[in-house]
């Protein structure tokens, strides 16, 4: 058999002609959105950019990488399926090379490089696991090996010995002091040390599970795991007393890529962000915004500090059949020395994978505009979504507004969000009747259209067709009714509370209880009073027990009649029409009118209405409508292309065989989904299957939107319901003024 070569090559043109037309400034201040390019900062007095240059190497399935001095050491490997072996190769290039050197160190098949670190000397020190044994009796070991940089096996000492007495044991990283003791962590919390010819010399445990352990600018190792104050700390090891020692804390959120770079200084990487920590003020900087530098950071697998500077990164794209790795490099610039852009600004609490990658590919391509990313809900949740929601009222919001978590019709009703008609009816290449009208329509209003839904998933509620009927829709005093026919003891959904099923009644379906055109609200007709009385039957707190049986055992017993189901493809609703073994309905929520099942977008995007490139923010939504976004990139939802989606629907439809041993084609399926203690093997779907979706789909009653301060109210002003201390009645009193009056004051 012949040996693949670990690089068929480099790309010829070397690094600098690869970054011709993807420069891109990523510093960790923001630009002014009038053109300055992201990283100049006139509040310091700096004026510079983080430029990014990639180097694309052409690897087999690199996973671990670790740099050393001006030499990056790697692990390559790949799966022979005629063997059924899985190989591991170790090589090193120097920074700024093409070359590459595959090291004459050979890991024997099957063995799997845990850890891998490069001591003073050059020698490499790897963590190998693997599984030894026949039969039945197998089990994992560890072993750790010390290779010379010929390849000469110079120690070999099995370490599982440390896992002793533990159930689950396994060995998560590796880190080496200036002495060269060793440390080891596992388990969850276990740390180990090891003197340099593998003797046990010291063994703790940490405050909590261990997210990494690294060497310091100071030569001693270190952990980081949650503290018990919250948040992530660096808990320095003591070489001298062999116990855990200082703490570090005040750490940005970044659980990444920690490592040494400078003498008090420590680099790390996480949330999209790279920041260097100062361990002496205990402090940290934002250094780089991975987005602003076109790089997406849920494929860098490592970061480091350069001898002369620059940020070095290696990143390892899975979501093509073949990985894709690149080298990264960010250097320091002033700011004239790269092309301004203008800068339009996406604020959003959460940046969702597909948007993140649709942010790099736009700005690489696109020559005029530039989007910058802002995430309000990085560090703190609710005081992003507050900052987001006042900036956006105020008038100083960014350009495109991420609609997903955000109060669409107050926005709407304010006039915050630019009409997207013009632009729709001014493109060529979109045209209104090639998409999921539901799904097209979603954020539509009186005529005018305020966001785009690229996808969705359906959110519904489902249960025997013989226990709610066939047609869907249904309102309180259908379910009270459902309730009162069934023997005692059976629960409508699972582990329902108070607080659940004034969500599952109310909250879901605002729409039904606010016109936000005419600012009037219908919490005092009654029908807000029966929710209350029909949530006051559930209890305050979850019943759930280890002992219960599971949700399909109770749904098949009958002792469980409701299920909330969010469908997002073909093989979810399977799944579920399986486990209740006969027809279903999609009942849907219980409203005051319609079929209580909604779109709930997977991402939505709207433009305010005070952006300034109001064109340049179209260009990036309209990519997310195109054909090749809509069959490409949509992987977990329903795109919103109706050819896309029937495209989906086909291949769900598909039927896959096998071959057996007489020759013959038997059916297989196409995947396993689990539930509990409950598995269905997913076949193709049928037609009938097929057009159940497509029907809830043509039939939904919108969007499912979001109003937390609304939502607030309601259950702030139940619980004196539930507690007995006001009537049904009096409460819906003061939740028809408290809303009304906050619908009012913000349309």
């Amino acid at each position: 058999m012949k040996r693949s070569k670990l690089y068929k090559k480099f790309i010829s043109a070397g690094i600098a002609a690869a970054c011709v037309l993807s420069l891109a400034g990523c510093g960790g201040k923001g630009g002014d959105g009038k053109g300055t390019p992201q990283g100049e900062s006139k509040e310091d007095g700096k004026d510079f950019v983080y430029v990014a240059e990639f180097q694309t190497v052409d690897t087999e399935n690199v996973s671990t990488s670790v740099l050393s001095g001006d030499t990056l050491y790697y692990l390559d490997g790949n799966y022979n399926e005629e063997t059924e072996e899985y190989i591991q190769k170790i090589g090193k290039i120097k920074i700024g090379e093409t070359t590459p050197e595959v090291l004459p160190i050979t890991i024997e098949p099957n063995n799997y490089v845990n850890s891998m670190i490069v001591e003073e000397d050059g020698n490499l020190l790897t963590v190998i696991n693997r599984s030894e044994g026949e039969g039945d009796n197998w089990k994992n070991v560890c072993y750790l090996i010390r290779y010379a940089p010929d390849g000469t096996e110079l120690f070999n000492q099995d370490v599982t010995f440390l896992g002793e007495g533990m159930e689950n044991f396994y060995i998560q990283g590796m880190a080496e002091d200036s002495q060269g003791n060793i440390y080891i962590c596992g388990g969850e919390s276990n740390i180990w040390i090891l003197d340099k010819e593998g003797n046990k010399a010291g063994e703790m445990t940490a405050d909590n599970w261990i997210n990494s352990i690294f060497t310091m600018p100071n030569g001693n190792v270190a952990v980081t795991y949650w503290g018990n104050e919250g948040g992530m700390v660096v808990n320095e090891i003591d070489p001298a007393t062999k116990k855990l020692g200082k703490i570090y804390k005040n750490l940005p959120d970044a659980y990444n890529g920690f490592t040494a770079a400078g003498e008090n200084m420590l680099l790390m990487s996480g949330n999209n962000k790279v920041y260097a920590y100062d361990i002496t003020a205990e402090t940290s900087e934002e250094l780089v915004n991975w987005i602003n530098c076109d790089v997406d950071s849920d494929y860098v697998r490592s970061v480091s500090m350069l001898e002369d500077g620059r940020i070095f990164a290696v990143s390892v794209d899975w979501s093509e059949e073949k990985s894709k790795t690149e080298f990264i490099y960010l250097t320091k610039k002033p700011a004239s020395e790269v092309v301004e852009k203008e800068v339009i600004t996406l604020g959003t609490m959460y940046i969702d994978q597909e948007v993140k990658r649709s942010v790099i590919e736009f700005n690489k391509t696109n020559q005029k505009y530039r989007i910058e990313v802002k995430e309000y809900g990085a560090d703190d949740w609710e005081a992003g979504r507050t900052q987001l929601n006042n900036e956006i009222i105020s008038g100083a919001g960014p350009d495109i507004i991420d609609l997903t978590y955000s109060s669409v019709d107050l926005y709407i009703a304010k006039g915050i969000l630019e009409d997207l008609n013009p632009f729709v009816d001014g493109d060529a290449e979109i045209k209104r009747e090639d998409y999921v009208e539901t799904a097209f329509s979603a954020y539509e209003r009186e005529g005018k259209m305020y966001g785009i839904v690229p996808s969705f998933m359906l959110s519904t509620v489902v249960g025997k067709t013989s226990d709610v009927g066939s047609e869907p829709g249904w309102t309180i005093d259908d379910v009270m009714a459902l309730k009162a026919s069934k023997p005692e003891g059976t629960e409508l959904f699972g582990y329902g509370t108070k607080d659940s099923a004034l969500r599952y009644c109310c909250t879901t379906a605002l729409d039904s209880f606010i016109d936000w055109e005419t600012g009037e609200c219908k919490f005092d007709d009654g029908y807000f009073e029966k929710v209350l009385e029909f949530a006051n039957t559930f209890p305050k707190e979850s019943q759930w027990s280890e002992e219960d049986d599971s949700v399909p055992t109770k749904i098949q017993s009958g002792r469980l009649l409701l299920q909330e189901l969010g469908i997002s493809n073909m093989e979810s609703y399977q799944m579920h029409a399986m486990m209740y073994g006969e027809p279903i309905t999609f009942i849907g929520f219980p409203t005051n009118g319609g079929t209580g099942s909604y779109i709930q977008a997977a991402t939505s995007l709207g433009i305010n209405s005070k952006a300034k490139a109001k064109e340049g923010a179209w260009e990036f939504l309209r990519t997310f409508l195109l054909e090749d976004y809509q069959n490409n990139n949509i992987r977990w939802n329903f795109p919103s292309l109706r050819s896309a989606l029937d495209a989906q629907f086909e291949e769900a439809m598909e039927q896959e065989y096998y071959e057996n041993e007489n020759g013959e084609k038997v059916k297989q399926p196409k995947t396993t989904w689990s539930y509990d203690d409950w598995e269905a093997e997913i076949y193709a779907a049928t037609q009938e299957e097929v057009d159940a979706v497509k029907h809830l789909i043509d039939i939904v009653d919108g969007v499912m939107t979001n109003n937390e301060e609304i939502n607030n109210i309601i259950t702030e002003e139940a619980a004196a319901f539930f507690e007995g201390q006001k009537s049904a009645k009096d409460v819906a009193d003061v939740v028809q003024s408290r809303v009304k009056i906050y619908v009012n004051e913000n349309r």
